[in-house]
């Protein structure tokens, strides 16, 4: 990872030199678009002091989501079926032809949208593009129209490096013992299951590896608290000079947390007021991300295992189908469930009377919650998420297995509705509880401190910022003197 000492304020370096445009380009995802998009609306915000500026390249579904201080070159899109997001995509239709169908649609806008751009700002124009690491073109688009590229890591380092690890033994699975060692180059000595190596999150690596080699830099929403050994890891695999540059977590988000309780208003969410009515630290927060991902036999387990584990609970449900309606209506006498709709769960997290957290271990909802200092029991359901959990117990020690609880079952097992009260009640009040508290809450402190002006993410920010523009300005140079040689 690439640190400096003394950090500069996110946008007061090289105010003088003409900005440079940052062009963002997410994934048709929503866990993938909030992220990116977020480090936009952070470039964009820096235009007044002459730094950046930013524009994002997406699709109309996903530019009615994009902050409103962020010019939008929507692309149009079409996929069969009316699908827009990949993460609510059902599991009968073809990822590949969605990834397909987003290159169509959002390659050609991308090429387009930085020649405009270059023809705008002329000899002096900057442009620099950042895109999410799955779209493996965005690096060609990049080098075509002649400007640099960033590859945007939505997920976590230690998950980033891990698979990397892995995949080189993959070949090698059916003779290695379970547990089994990561590298032994890795930063700590860490063991997993060979049912925590999702091939899921593996298949592409190679492609995803090859196009990010093409990148000037790499940035992980992530902090260097909290992931700096194994973000220098990842930077050391391939033997590149290449940087690698922790900005996270997302400003925005951050800014909004407070362990008090917000003054009341007209829009205050009916969830907040809600938690307003709770002890402080006795509410478990339970949600699996915007696909839940979970049968109606396991919601039922899960339902029932809220109710006995004896503390309130807060449980947001992205669905409104038959069988959670059912469960909404048994369980809202011992906590409140909301189906269907958006929560605000950075604000969730950061109330008082939040104390623990019910997650999929989706690194966005992972970043929540330890920048509001809540622990954490995991229940992983899919790609990176299990490596994730493996962070969070084993490496921080900021949470309790749920599945550990049931016995280490099997992943695809219905895990039953006793071992999620047991999970619930080690998260919230066993001996160690307090210790995890104690933990977390450093780590939140940690993540406050590293987007504050002078932290570690913002002098990161502001280094890239600066080596891209210096890189690029000394190109314009090199164009004009060309120009003039030429005449």
């Amino acid at each position: 990872m690439h640190t400096t000492n003394g950090a500069p304020a996110c946008c007061d370096a090289n105010a003088d030199t003409p900005p440079l445009h940052l062009i963002f380009v997410p994934f048709l995802s929503r866990s993938h678009f909030g992220p990116v998009t977020a480090m936009a609306a952070e470039a964009d915000a820096c235009h007044r002091g002459g730094r950046t500026a930013a524009t994002i390249v997406t699709t109309r579904h996903f530019a009615a989501m994009a902050p409103a201080s962020v010019p939008v070159r929507v692309a149009q899109f079409g996929f069969p079926g009316g699908h827009n997001d990949f993460s609510l995509l059902p599991g009968e239709v073809s990822a590949a032809a969605f990834f397909a169908a987003v290159e169509e649609a959002l390659a050609p806008a991308l090429g387009a949208a930085v020649r405009g751009l270059l023809r705008e700002g002329g000899s002096t124009a900057t442009v620099t593009v950042v895109s999410d690491a799955v779209l493996h073109w965005a690096p060609r688009v990049a080098r075509e129209c002649g400007v640099l590229h960033v590859t945007f890591h939505t997920i976590g380092a230690f998950a980033a490096a891990a698979m990397v690890a892995i995949h080189g033994h993959l070949h090698l699975r059916e003779a290695m013992p379970d547990p089994f060692g990561v590298d032994e180059g890795f930063p700590l000595h860490v063991k997993l299951r060979g049912v925590q190596v999702n091939e899921e999150a593996l298949v592409h690596l190679p492609l995803f590896r090859a196009a990010e080699a093409e990148s000037f830099a790499v940035v992980f929403n992530s902090f260097a608290a909290l992931e700096a050994d194994f973000a220098e890891y990842y930077r050391s695999l391939d033997g590149s000079p290449k940087k690698v540059f922790l900005v996270g977590p997302a400003r925005a988000a951050v800014s909004k947390l407070s362990k008090g309780i917000a003054a009341d208003g007209v829009d205050r969410d009916p969830i907040l007021q809600w938690l307003d009515g709770q002890p402080a630290g006795s509410v478990l927060y339970a949600c699996f991300g915007s696909t839940c991902g979970m049968g109606a036999s396991q919601l039922t387990e899960l339902a029932a295992g809220l109710r006995a584990s004896g503390w309130p609970f807060l449980w947001v449900i992205p669905t409104t189908a038959a069988e959670v309606t059912e469960q909404e209506e048994r369980a809202s006498s011992h906590g409140m469930v909301v189906a269907g709709r958006w929560a605000p769960q950075a604000d969730i997290l950061a109330h008082r009377a939040v104390g623990g957290f019910l997650s999929h271990c989706g690194w966005n909802s992972i970043l929540d919650a330890i920048s509001a200092g809540v622990p954490l029991a995991t229940w992983p359901l899919r790609a990176e998420q299990f490596l994730n959990e493996v962070f969070l117990v084993d490496v921080l020690r900021v949470g309790v297995r749920v599945r550990e609880a049931a016995g280490n079952a099997a992943m695809e097992a219905v895990v039953p509705a006793e071992a999620v009260a047991r999970a619930v009640g080690r998260l919230m009040g066993d001996d160690d509880a307090a210790a995890r508290r104690a933990r977390v809450d450093e780590l939140g402190v940690a993540a406050r401190t590293a987007v504050s002006d002078g932290g570690s993410s913002c002098g990161d920010w502001a280094e890239l910022i600066n080596q891209l523009k210096a890189l690029q300005l000394t190109s314009s140079r090199d164009r004009r003197t060309d120009a003039v040689t030429r005449d």
